[in-house]
């Protein structure tokens, strides 16, 4: 029994303003993510490798303020 796969293609879109369309074309959208998950992602990425370099004189404070301005906290 052969079951048809269903495939997704990525598309990056800019300057959206938060509107998301439903439909592309005639192709319905069927999932998005927002960008600030990559922003979030490279910030938490600068905070380790200071981390790790040494660079954070307070770690437990620079974490609060991270997870402050991420809205984590």
């Amino acid at each position: 029994m052969d079951v048809m796969e269903t495939k997704f293609d990525t598309l990056v879109v800019e300057g959206m303003g938060g509107e998301v369309p439903r439909v592309i074309g005639e192709l319905r959208v069927a999932a998005w993510s927002s960008g600030h998950a990559l922003d979030e992602k490279l910030a938490m990425e600068d905070f380790i490798r200071e981390l790790s370099y040494g660079d954070i004189e307070d770690p437990q404070q620079a974490a609060i303020e991270l997870m402050e301005r991420l809205k984590w906290a």
